[in-house]
């Protein structure tokens, strides 16, 4: 199989496993959000569609891996500085999003953990 077909179906398989992750993602937030009990959409629960947006993440990093590795002759020559000066930019705006991701990363394992402690509605009044 030639290179360029073969970055051509792992494009379009990283593109749909990226719409899967989307949509189930805005589904389970905005359609099922937490605590919306024995809801379904098509006979699967929140949990149900959160097993399948675990895994179309799982799917998604695998294919951004293969993508890399179908790139690896583009990205040692940007890494030695052999590539073409029309690249540059691309290389530029692509270690941007790169730091913006490890960024987002490390600010989402430093942030703290709040635990969930209600109070209830007859405190609040007996405080008054």
């Amino acid at each position: 199989m030639k290179q360029s077909k073969l970055i051509k179906i792992v494009d379009f398989l990283s593109f749909i496993s990226l719409i899967s992750m989307l949509t189930t993602g805005i589904l389970m937030e905005y359609s099922l959000p937490p605590k919306s009990g024995p809801d379904q959409i098509w006979s699967l629960t929140r949990h149900d569609w959160g097993d399948i947006h675990f895994y179309s993440s799982l799917v998604f990093l695998s294919l951004m891996a293969a993508h890399l590795v179908t790139h690896a002759k583009f990205i040692k020559s940007a890494l030695l500085g052999k590539a073409k000066r029309e690249y540059k930019y691309r290389i530029a705006i692509g270690m941007a999003g790169l730091i913006a991701l490890i960024a987002l990363m490390f600010a989402t394992i430093m942030a703290p953990v709040e635990t969930g402690t209600k109070v209830k509605s007859w405190q609040h009044q007996a405080s008054d």
